[in-house]
């Protein structure tokens, strides 16, 4: 009885066997098909993943600052009711992480004329460069060194011919430079030249170069620029100082400017304050004098005092109303009247990155 079992188990053992063996050589040859498929697969994900890398090392600012104005003019002999822009700008900026551990750059800005047709005026920036460990460089139009450090802690109301007494005298973007920024901790160093080659000029026809230090809640900064003007060369030593203590600021700037004598040296002084009363309302108030050594029929010396009241709907909304006087040295009916304004605003910035 025990063998006729034994025998019985063994036939159908030898019966299964042989299936077994097919189906097991059956899922090998599945197995090995389905490991090179996840193969390919995972090839395949590998090789769309190399754009969104790509695009990754690669960020686009687009950017812009829209500031109609309206306001009356008075002076002696007539008042003049304006629409008017305080620069109103649009612009886009790009970086581009490199290989070799550096960073390209780019960015153009161009003005938003409100107060014409609204068109797109001349280029305020138009510059490529790159960065890294040694610093930064850039060729194109760009902020001068005289402008970022010494005019703009000044710079702080709503209105084109800013900083008040500054605006009279030096430049703020120039074409056709090249430029070095180098930070060493809290100093900052930078120099930048103008070659324009329509000009007859050999090598620069301007070079500007200073240090800016920033410490805890204060700035000082010092600059020296130097360029060809007809006749004569222009020489210009500016330095200038902010502090914030609290909800209050306080800036000055300060210039002097040799064009070698004859009556063409000129300075410039701006003494600025804002005040956050709270997190809607801000004062600020501003002081200036430009003063030049022509005669007095040709000077333009003038002091300006402005006072300024903004009402800040959001970070990126706000309303303002200023004030200003404009008063002469030499005050000539026709060409040169004293005048008084009193101009309201808008300003919407934004600001997307992606």
């Amino acid at each position: 009885m025990n063998n006729f079992k034994i025998k019985k188990s063994l036939i159908a053992l030898a019966l299964v066997l042989p299936a077994f063996a097919s189906y097991a050589e059956t899922s090998e040859e599945n197995l090995k098909k389905q490991l090179t498929e996840i193969q390919t697969r995972l090839a395949q994900l590998e090789e769309s993943k190399e754009p969104a890398a790509t695009s990754d090392n690669t960020s686009i600012n687009f950017y812009g600052s829209l500031r109609p104005t309206f306001g009356l003019t008075s002076t002696d002999s007539a008042d003049s009711w304006d629409v008017g822009d305080a620069l109103s700008r649009i612009g886009i900026a790009a970086e581009h992480k490199l290989s070799n551990g550096m960073t390209g750059f780019a960015k153009g800005e161009f003005k938003v004329q409100i107060q014409g047709d609204a068109s797109f005026g001349d280029a305020r920036k138009a510059y490529v460069g790159i960065k890294g460990d040694f610093g930064r460089v850039a060729i194109g139009k760009q902020d001068t060194t005289q402008y970022a450090i010494i005019g703009d802690p000044v710079d702080i109301f709503n209105r084109a011919s800013t900083p008040l007494a500054y605006d009279d005298a030096s430049p703020f973007r120039q074409q056709e430079m090249v430029s070095y920024r180098k930070n060493f901790g809290n100093l900052e160093f930078r120099i930048e030249g103008q070659f324009k080659g329509e000009t007859d000029i050999e090598g620069s026809d301007l070079v500007n170069g200073g240090f800016k230090y920033s410490g805890d809640s204060f700035t000082l900064a010092a600059a020296y620029l130097t360029r060809d003007m007809p006749g004569t060369d222009e020489n210009t030593v500016g330095v200038s100082g902010s502090k914030s203590f609290g909800d209050l600021y306080v800036a000055a700037a300060y210039q002097d400017i040799d064009r070698g004598g004859n009556g063409q040296d000129r300075t410039t002084i701006d003494l600025v304050g804002a005040y956050k009363i709270n997190e809607i309302y801000k004062v600020k108030m501003g002081y200036s004098i430009f003063s030049d050594d022509l005669v007095p029929v040709a000077s333009k010396e003038i002091t300006r005092i402005n006072a300024t009241v903004e009402w800040h709907g959001s970070p990126d909304f706000y309303l303002f109303a200023e004030v200003q006087n404009n008063s002469y040295d030499d005050e000539v009916a026709g060409s040169k009247e004293d005048s008084n304004q009193f101009i309201v605003g808008m300003r919407y910035n934004f600001d997307y990155s992606f």
